[in-house]
């Protein structure tokens, strides 16, 4: 299946530096650049369309969205999961994740219980989706949420990231199994199942078959490309998962005395560079997501 954006110059820009060592094509008729990696082909067109294939087409396409903070496509309007209408503070348990286009830190994910007793004392606070507060505010507000609603959270950390990323699982699949796992958890604690309500990263048919393999695996009731800004539930969750991250990456930061950068570009290729240096590659194994490209550049400077 093709997944295909629509982006600026800007945009364009940051794949095209990101992929530099992968162009094969360049300035071809309609064609600005064709990409291609291992299970991966990127097209991007003059147009200012971007097409993804290939194997990792899916997971790529949804890591470039998260990264440039795109509008992927709308869901089908047929689909009553994905239906607006819906109130913000609708009973429901949400997840969502953080970390996941970070180099440094692990991955985390986290799950949320609201429903109408948590309407007031969340309006309190000003409720939004994380990648819309700063840091700061992140800190002080996530300890304050986590008093007030049930919820799971959980980490995984970057050397058990790593294993499992060789031993052939993707990023896409390793947060689709600990979004089952935190949504679980919470169904626990409440002792009923609500509506699930997921930060949509795959397509459903997709995300199904990533936990095929997981006993009593809970499948979200609602699919929701930024289901941040329509739920509660996901927007609690989206700040309790960065707030983990953000302590995560505080404590790899103070272990080696280098305060690690967040993100992806330039700037972290550079320290990942200066890393390995100081205190070897291995080091990368530790800190950081070793499979993003970063690596490979961060060797090659």
């Amino acid at each position: 299946m093709n997944f295909v954006l629509t982006l600026n110059i800007r945009q364009i820009d940051i794949i095209l530096d990101f992929y530099k060592a992968y162009i094969t094509t360049y300035r071809e008729g309609s064609v600005i650049a064709r990409i291609k990696d291992q299970g991966l082909t990127i097209t991007i067109y003059t147009s200012h369309k971007v097409m993804f294939q290939g194997k990792r087409a899916e997971e790529v396409f949804f890591y470039w969205h998260d990264m440039l903070g795109l509008k992927p496509p709308e869901p089908d309007k047929k689909d009553e999961s994905n239906d607006d209408s819906i109130d913000f503070y609708h009973p429901s348990i949400g997840s969502d994740e953080s970390g996941v286009g970070d180099y440094f830190g692990p991955l985390t994910v986290a799950a949320a219980y609201v429903d109408e007793s948590h309407i007031e004392k969340l309006r309190k606070l000003k409720i939004q989706d994380s990648k819309t507060l700063a840091d700061g505010l992140i800190r002080d507000i996530a300890p304050k949420v986590m008093k007030i609603v049930p919820h799971s959270l959980l980490t995984l950390p970057n050397k058990k990231y790593n294993a499992l990323i060789k031993k052939g699982y993707n990023a896409n699949s390793l947060k689709a199994y600990l979004h089952c796992e935190a949504q679980k958890n919470v169904i626990e604690k409440l002792g009923k199942k609500p509506d699930v309500v997921i930060d949509q990263f795959s397509e459903k048919k997709t995300y199904v078959r990533y936990l095929q393999s997981v006993k009593d695996a809970v499948i979200p009731d609602i699919f929701k490309i930024r289901a941040e800004e329509a739920y509660a539930s996901v927007a609690i969750a989206s700040i309790i998962a960065r707030y983990a991250f953000l302590l995560k990456l505080d404590r790899l930061s103070k272990k080696i005395d280098v305060t690690l950068l967040k993100g992806a570009g330039r700037k972290v290729d550079i320290q990942a560079r200066t890393i390995i240096d100081t205190f070897g590659e291995g080091m990368l194994n530790n800190i950081a997501k070793t499979h993003f490209k970063t690596t490979e550049k961060a060797k090659n400077l």
